[in-house]
């Protein structure tokens, strides 16, 4: 019995693989197609798709998907370390209440959120916001409630004793926040940075109604294409996408060390 049971986890646990790489593996293919059609043959692979990719009509997009994924991840990182230190390590008055206000926009659509900033920012008479403002004000809205849960739990962690011996021996608050607090919750602090580097840079259902003609996203520049042409460029998007992402992720893992928040401890 525990040998079939052995096997059919190992069978379960192949299809679950094989369903997230198969779809990769045929991008991947397909971004090296011979001709404007997808096709798969190795012996005539090319990389003419990716040279196209420098064209500004997609590297403009990336660059404002980059810099947006940039300021929003610091931002996010910033507010939510703020944040966090208030209702896990200080525990100011009504900590619960403002946990629960932080983490409220998980909770609601991505497009119930762009529709309701779209008609704030026009009520108030800042539609001029609409492009870059307005997209990194909705990501910042959108990410930072994983920011904060993400060094709220490495807070919790803390061990406030090391804050007490710090100010014992003379640290000012500033010094204990720099060289005590902030290097032990790094791991935490960096893994939320990194899910609202994701996030931001791959997002479609809140930009979508943000974005103005000149100021689109790399996503949505790839969904417009997809609606008249559907060629190997899209693949080669992708996969420069997925790259670029993998090394965003190990820069961060090298900067913060954040696989450490995933075993319960720092580093």
């Amino acid at each position: 019995m525990n040998r079939l049971l052995t096997y059919l986890f190992r069978m379960a646990l192949a299809a679950i693989l094989a369903f997230i790489t198969l779809p990769l593996v045929v991008v991947v293919a397909a971004s090296f197609s011979p001709t404007s059609a997808v096709t798969f043959l190795p012996s005539e692979w090319t990389l003419q798709w990716y040279t196209a990719l420098w064209d500004s009509r997609w590297l403009d997009p990336f660059l404002l998907s980059v810099e947006l994924a940039v300021i929003v991840s610091l931002a996010s990182g910033l507010l939510g370390v703020l944040g966090a230190y208030s209702v896990a390590y200080a525990r100011c008055p009504g900590h619960t209440a403002i946990m629960a206000f932080l983490l409220s926009p998980m909770s609601v659509p991505q497009i119930v959120k762009g529709v309701a900033i779209v008609l704030f920012l026009s009520s108030i008479g800042l539609y001029d916001l609409l492009g870059t403002p307005g997209l990194v004000m909705a990501h910042i809205i959108l990410t930072l409630p994983y920011v904060v849960r993400m060094a709220a739990t490495a807070m919790f962690g803390f061990d406030k004793r090391l804050d007490r011996a710090a100010r014992i021996l003379g640290a000012s608050v500033t010094q204990r926040i720099r060289y005590v607090l902030l290097p032990l919750i790094r791991s935490g602090l960096f893994s939320g940075m990194t899910f609202a580097f994701i996030i931001s840079f791959n997002n479609i259902p809140l930009s979508v109604f943000l974005v103005r003609p000149g100021q689109t996203t790399l996503p949505i520049t790839v969904i417009n294409h997809l609606e008249y042409s559907l060629d190997p460029v899209l693949a080669a998007v992708n996969v420069a996408s997925l790259l670029f992402i993998l090394g965003a992720i190990i820069l961060f893992e090298k900067i913060g060390g954040f696989s450490a928040q995933f075993h319960g401890g720092s580093k």
